[in-house]
């Protein structure tokens, strides 16, 4: 195994083969070091994940493009896993971060069939980010009406269907079982990205404790957890809302 350096600001990942990787990393006292933009975007889940497992992690300064030759598919989020024996694991591409993080810190269910139903809850709140992302987002003169468009054709109708499931589940603010998986987190992160993204002139978001109890019970299961309810109402967080409404051009 060949000890870690650091390179361009950026720690330098072990050469070693995939089992050796994966019995550091089951070390359990690892601290992740965290490489994204000042805004939310692709990299929310990550920080949501690490902010929730109460895990020890730190920011790294973004010097981009300069960094961009430095990192595995010259985009970013990518996570810098540090083990107790100073390994350093490299993990790349936004969606294989954060099931690699699942795994790690539990959020996946107690089980394969479990690890299923988080994935296609995973899948169907993409169903409303996508979108989203696509028509609003990137739609500055069609905004309102964009909106619009998604909170009645799309939204209305996801809402419908993931109260039923929630219901299915015991109302109890989980998804899959009694405890937080992935995809209570990512479901948080809709409503708080849907709320904060909202086009001035837009009809209401159709999200309350009223109109959509079982997910607003969610909401407020994830953002009640102590790590998480932490990092929610820090200046960082703060920071990374102020940034994301500026790239967007959201007032």
């Amino acid at each position: 195994m060949t000890a870690s350096t650091t390179i361009a600001s950026l720690p330098t990942p072990t050469q070693a083969d995939s089992e050796t990787l994966s019995r550091a990393a089951q070390s359990g006292d690892s601290t992740f070091k965290y490489l994204y933009f000042g805004l939310h975007g692709r990299g929310e889940l990550t920080r949501r994940i690490l902010a929730f497992a109460g895990a020890k992690w730190e920011e790294l300064p973004v010097d981009w493009p300069s960094q961009k030759e430095s990192v595995p598919f010259k985009v970013l989020p990518v996570v810098y896993e540090v083990t107790s024996d100073g390994t350093v694991i490299e993990l790349a591409e936004s969606q294989a971060i954060e099931r690699y993080l699942a795994q790690k810190f539990n959020l996946y269910g107690k089980n394969v069939y479990e690890h299923h139903k988080v994935e296609q809850y995973l899948s169907s709140i993409d169903g409303v980010l996508i979108p989203f992302g696509t028509k609003v987002l990137n739609s500055a003169e069609n905004r309102v009406e964009e909106a619009n468009k998604i909170y009645s054709n799309i939204l209305d109708k996801f809402i419908a269907i993931h109260e039923e499931h929630l219901k299915k589940n015991g109302s109890n603010g989980h998804y899959v079982g009694n405890t937080t998986t992935l995809a209570d987190l990512k479901l948080a992160l809709l409503v708080d990205r849907l709320f904060l993204l909202k086009p001035k002139g837009a009809n209401e978001v159709p999200l309350s404790a009223e109109k959509s109890p079982n997910i607003w019970k969610v909401y407020e299961t994830v953002n009640s957890a102590p790590h998480f309810a932490a990092w929610r109402n820090s200046d960082k967080y703060r920071e990374l809302d102020d940034g994301t409404k500026k790239l967007f051009k959201f007032d």
